[in-house]
């Protein structure tokens, strides 16, 4: 039963967790200097700026493409 509990929670810590503030930050900045289309460099910059305990796949391109895409569409556009 144990076994399932932990199986449970590691799925949990996937995608489906915000970011932090500064993992939006860094996704923001890399994307700014990389661009929207070279999403293996956004991956690879932001790698090192992880919050603790974050799975490896965290900043996967996939990933960061989506997140940047709720940014966007959280973000006002300028009037």
């Amino acid at each position: 039963m144990a076994s399932g509990i932990g199986k449970h929670k590691l799925l949990n810590v996937g995608p489906t967790e915000p970011w932090s503030i500064r993992e939006k930050l860094c996704l923001a900045s890399s994307v700014m200097r990389s661009g929207d289309q070279n999403w293996v460099s956004v991956s690879r910059a932001i790698k090192p700026f992880s919050e603790p305990g974050r799975p490896p796949d965290w900043f996967s391109q996939k990933h960061c493409a989506s997140q940047y895409s709720e940014l966007l569409e959280a973000t006002e556009a300028p009037k």
